[in-house]
Parts: C-alpha cells; structure tokens; sequence
C-alpha cells in the first residue's frame, strides 16, 4: 500500500503547483522562470516534468515537489504536506503520515480550542451582537473562524482534558496559564480571532476585549484590549501575520500586498473585497515577515493615518521593505479613521484608497509641503524622511528620478541632494543586515556568470551542424567589446555548457534569450562603473578634491542615465 506521500505525489505535478506561484515558460521538455529564491532577470529555475523536480542554476535549491511548497511558503514539512494533501483530495492523519512531528498534539490542541471557541459564541448574544455592531456579517465570522471565551477560570481546560490534551500541552500551545492554585485559561471573556500559518493551521489567538459605547466591560477579566498567545513552539510573532492564509491567493493573483494593522481591520477589509490584505496585530513588521510575503509579491501597501504618529509609526516598516527591495505603495486614511472605520462607513473608499496608493516617495513628495509650509521645516523633514528612502532604493535609476523630484521641490541643485543621499547611504548602510549596495565581489560574480553563460552558449552553437543563432561571429564580437578580451576556453567549465543546453535546448527564441543576456551583461558592467565611481567620489570628498569630486559626481550621474536607458529596453 503507498505512503500517503506517495499517494499525494502521484496526483499532483509539480508543474501544476509550480504554475500557481511562477509564471512558467516552455523550454525544450522542461519549464523555466525566474527563481523565487532569488533576485534575476533571465530565468535559471528549471522544473522537470520526467522527474518531478526542480533545480535552480543561478542559487543552486532544488527538490521536489513538497521542498518546493516548504520553500515557497515558509512551512515545515508537515504544512507543506497539508497543502499538497488538500490540493490532491488525499485525508492526511497522523497515522498516515510517517514522519513523527512532536509538535502535533500542540497543533491539535489549537484546533480543538477554536471548535470550542467557535460553538459557545452563538451561547453569548452580547458577543454576537457586539461582532454585528462592528459591520461583521455571518459569513466572515464564520470565514475567520471567529469565536468567544466565556468569562469563565477553566471551560477551555476543563473541554480539553476531556478531549485527551494534557495539561502540559495545553501549556505548550499557550492555552493555559500556570498559577500557585493551579493552571487557569489565558483567554476569558474575550473574542477569539484564531491566527494560522499559510496552510491554515491554527498556531495562535488573539482575544479581543469587548466594550460598551459608554465603556463598560462587558464580561471580560482583564481590562487590557487585547491579550494575544505568547510565544510558542508553533507560533512566533515576528513570522506570523494575521490573516495570511486567506490572503495569499489574492496576493499573488493581484501581485500585492495590503499591510493593515488589526484583526478588524483585516476581516472587514476582506469583507469589502480586499482580499490581498494581512494584519500584522499590532507587532512591528519584520524581516521575516517582509520574506513571507515576497515569496508571493514584490509588492507592499501599507495603509496609515498621514499625521505625524501614523509617519513615524509606518516609517520603520517602509525602510526595511525597501531595504529588503521591496516596492512600497501607501493607501492614505482619512485623519482618525482605519481600515475598519472606512469600511463601515463606505466599503467603496476604502478600496479605492488601496487602488489609488502611490509610490512611497511620489506619497512623501505631496504630502510634505502640505504639512510644512515653512520651507526651512520643509527642508529639514524631506532630509528626515525622503532621503533615507531615496538611499535605500536598490535601483540607481530610481534614485535618480528621486533626486531630480525632491531637487525640484526644494528649488535646489541635484548635487546637493545626491551629497545628502550618499551621506544616508553611509550611515544606513545595513538596514536589518541588509546591505543597500551588493559588495563588488558580488557583482563581479554575476557580471562573470553572465559572461560565461553568452560564451557557453556561442559554444555550443559552434558546434551543432545547424545552428540557431542568426549571426555568431557578431555576438562574439560584441562580447569582446563588452569585455575588452575574448574569455579563455580554460574559464569555461563543462557544467556550463551542460547548464546552456539544458535551459535554451529547444528554445525557439535563442536569438531574443540571447539578447536579454546581452542586456543584463552590459547592466552589471554599468553597475560595476558605478560602483568604482561612487568610491572615487567617496575619496576625492574625503582628500578635500573639490573639482575631482564635482567630475566624479556628473560621470556618476551619466552612467545613472545610461543605466535608466537600459532599464526601458527591457520593459
């Protein structure tokens, strides 16, 4: 009898699951894209049909088809399987699984707990009330699996240990609370927002104290908004967002993200239509989260209130969205309204807020002279505020842009706003580890990869009867131009030409694949010019060479519009 991971892999292709993350192209009997694993723009992910995986050439991952849903959403094995397993209508238990996970009675636990919370909500109309009075409709409540504590010391507890879960588990999963008089449940008279993983595992609560208009407690033991899960074996605030299971599909088919900040916030905006959205509870984003939504867009909003709380609020997040060459829009709130407050008013608003987001800095550029019509106060918080994030752009060409718009609002020279930029570039240079520029040694690598790639394939052309390419001799040409010498046979290793004729074998458009590897050789020969540019400057500033440093500083701003002319050939 097959293992039910067997069974799993014999109803699914990897090509299908892979197609609902990656925009996959037909190459020879394989498929390729871009990696997802990291950051290029001439695909080097290839997956095999025949064998039913997946190979990266540029970061070397691969596996099979479960590592790549692990990989792509962040999950264990056992998460990875529970997608795989709902997807190919296979019922996975425990018994049927064969690797031993510690951390499953935890997970059941948290199950069980949510059923409970779920069926005693209908036993308090006050909480039912209370949910409807805040524009929730039956259907989300149920959707989110939204429940309620009684206001009692252990009903969670009491339910669980007749349900076979010990104490220490209980314990484990954060359910409990440990007490000279015994153990007690966490949550008591609250409304239970469960919060899952992406394969819709419950790894946490979030309980909601419920308050009257004239601000009277209604059955709760503590006064505090909300109380959330701590930190568990399964749960750790700085992954986890609220609402990422039901949001990632319409993540990566609107290729964006909405950032809100609370539970309601994220159900109403759902309800509205928003699908794409995900709270982060009241944590300060992290890296880690930044990562699991890159692994389905490139693309943040983030929504606050344009006030100088809500600025300095969101301000951290931006910069380490950037850092992390995320693109950050912002949907603009209403002075002392959220998400939830737009939505019961008028769902429409609130989704247009989102369609209508604006780049981060194009946000700033308009929104600055609003509030500051004092042009030193205007100069002082577009230094505070916009050259950090013009610092942070990962493209030399954006920044440009960005210099020569906050240059024309502040009616000053361009040079004196790249003199502040690359003063912000020194003092944030890492931003979470992040480096804002790649260390030379890097760009070296992948400008000699690209190289090897446009001579492997020169090669292995040269030595077919009937060759593809239209014209070898001038593409030869142009790479010792590029180069400056023709590259050794020796430089050329075997796997290369294995790796050209694996990916382009079969390609109809070698000629178009060719030039696109044309176009990203002479990029990361740009870069390196620009880099080599930057640190002339940075020593002709520091020896006190004026003229030097003003020619440094007009090459550096001709190789920036080379690199922006470049950048439109390939859109």
């Amino acid at each position: 009898m097959p293992s039910v991971i067997e069974e799993i892999k014999s109803r699914l292709n990897i090509v299908d699951i892979a197609g609902g993350y990656l925009k996959l192209e037909k190459a020879g009997g394989n498929f390729k894209a871009c990696c997802p694993f990291h950051n290029e723009k001439t695909p080097s992910f290839f997956i095999s049909p025949g064998r039913q995986t997946y190979h990266c050439f540029g970061c070397s991952r691969g596996g099979d088809i479960i590592s790549f849903v692990e990989e792509m959403e962040g999950l264990d094995f056992q998460g990875a399987l529970k997608i795989l397993a709902d997807r190919a209508g296979v019922t996975l238990t425990r018994e049927k699984v064969s690797e031993k996970d510690d951390r499953a009675p935890i997970y059941l636990a948290l199950e069980l707990a949510t059923k409970f919370y779920v069926a005693v909500l209908p036993k308090f109309p006050e909480a039912e009330t209370y949910l409807k009075d805040r524009g929730l409709t039956s259907e989300t409540v149920k959707k989110f699996r939204v429940g309620f504590a009684p206001d009692e010391w252990r009903a969670l507890g009491d339910f669980l240990t007749k349900k076979g879960i010990s104490q220490q588990v209980m314990e484990q999963a954060g359910l409990i609370v440990r007490s000279p008089q015994g153990f007690y449940d966490r949550f008591r008279g609250r409304i239970m927002f469960p919060i899952t993983d992406s394969s819709g595992r419950v790894i946490a609560f979030s309980g909601r104290i419920m308050k009257e208009e004239a601000g009277k407690t209604l059955g709760a033991s503590a006064s505090a908004k909300y109380v959330n899960s701590p930190e568990t074996e399964v749960f750790h605030k700085s992954r986890a967002l609220f609402g990422f299971y039901p949001a990632k599909d319409a993540m990566r088919k609107r290729d964006a993200c909405v950032l809100v900040e609370g539970q309601m916030d994220l159900i109403l905006s759902h309800q509205s239509g928003v699908e794409n959205a995900v709270a982060s509870s009241g944590t300060a984003l992290t890296s880690e989260h930044i990562e699991l939504i890159k692994r389905f867009t490139k693309n943040l909003i983030l929504a606050f209130d344009a006030d100088d709380a809500g600025i300095a609020a969101a301000h951290r997040g931006i910069e380490l969205a950037l850092s992390q060459d995320m693109n950050v829009r912002i949907a603009a709130l209403p002075h002392g309204l959220d998400p939830a407050d737009m939505v019961r008013k008028d769902p429409t608003a609130w989704v247009r807020a989102v369609e209508t987001a604006k780049q981060v800095i194009d946000f700033y550029l308009e929104l600055l002279p609003e509030k500051n019509k004092d042009k030193a106060h205007l100069r002082s918080r577009v230094t505070q505020i916009v050259i950090p994030l013009i610092a942070l752009l990962k493209s030399s060409i954006d920044q440009g842009y960005y210099v020569g718009e906050t240059a024309k609002l502040l009616g000053i020279k361009e040079e004196a706003v790249w003199d502040e930029v690359r003063k912000s570039t020194h003092a944030t240079s890492t931003v979470d580890g992040a480096q804002k520029l790649k260390p030379a040694t890097q760009q070296t690598a992948r400008r000699t990869r690209i190289s090897n790639l446009i001579n492997g394939i020169l090669k292995w052309q040269e030595g077919l009867e009937a060759s593809t390419l239209n014209n070898i001799p001038e593409y030869r040409a142009r790479l010792v131009k590029l180069e400056g010498s023709p590259p050794t046979e020796t430089a050329l290793k075997d796997s290369v030409i294995f790796e050209v004729e694996t990916r382009f074998q079969g390609s109809e458009e070698l000629d178009k694949e060719i030039e696109e590897l044309f176009i990203g050789l002479t990029e990361e020969i740009l870069k390196d010019q620009f880099t080599e540019k930057m640190n002339e400057l940075k020593r002709a500033e520091q020896a006190g060479n004026i003229p030097l440093a003003e020619k440094l500083l007009i090459e550096c701003q001709q190789i920036s519009k080379e690199l922006h002319t470049l950048n439109k050939k390939t859109k």
